[in-house]
């Protein structure tokens, strides 16, 4: 499918964040990829205003290219509307709402969209996680650190390693992005467990 054409230029940092993910996706149907785990993870480590939605924007462009679904997550509903904006203003009606305010009929018509493939594009906090992206290839966690990723009632979990463990299970990529990042994930990335990225 043909995207409007970006009309942001790309620092070299951002470039060179977008060609290293993008080589990361799958080239189609992630099911048959065997890359470790390890291999399609990325910590991108940018510095506000450094452009880290313009490389989400690249990438996610990347994989709808190659027929991949993708989710983004942002910390709270409150934020949805912001990127969801971003998100539809290029991609327009293949980008879906996904957040528990929603009403049940609301909540209904989104599923069935991301179900059967109308709308490949997520975008909600964490329980967007669960959405039923087909060929999912791509899972973006903006603001990682926040502490809203973490569900202290009910079924407890953290969204970054329900990412983590659904990336696994689809072979998809994650980026993880964030200015400020999280102890044990700049942890992981300073031991080569991830991919570090930097935007500075």
């Amino acid at each position: 499918p043909a995207f409007p054409a970006p009309v942001v230029a790309l620092t070299e940092e951002q470039q060179a964040a977008v060609a290293t993910i993008a080589q990361a996706l799958p080239p189609a149907a992630p099911a048959f990829t065997t890359s470790p785990l390890a291999q399609r993870v990325f910590l991108l480590h940018g510095v506000t205003a450094s452009g880290k939605t313009e490389v989400y924007l690249r990438v996610v462009g990347e994989a709808l290219q190659r027929g991949l679904g993708a989710l983004v997550l942002v910390p709270e509903s409150a934020l949805t509307a912001q990127i969801v904006g971003v998100f539809r203003h290029r991609f327009g009606e293949k980008v879906a709402v996904w957040h528990s305010a929603l009403l049940p009929s609301t909540r209904f018509d989104q599923w069935r969209k991301v179900k059967h493939g109308q709308c490949p594009i997520v975008v909600g906090p964490r329980s967007a996680l669960f959405a039923p992206v087909p060929n999912l290839g791509l899972i973006i966690v903006d603001e990682e650190h926040d502490h809203s990723y973490k569900q202290e009632q009910g079924v407890r979990y953290h969204a970054r390693e329900v990412a983590l463990m659904r990336a696994n299970l689809s072979n998809a990529v994650v980026v993880f992005g964030t200015a400020t990042p999280s102890l044990d994930s700049y942890y992981r990335a300073l031991k080569g467990q991830w991919t570090l990225l930097l935007l500075t």
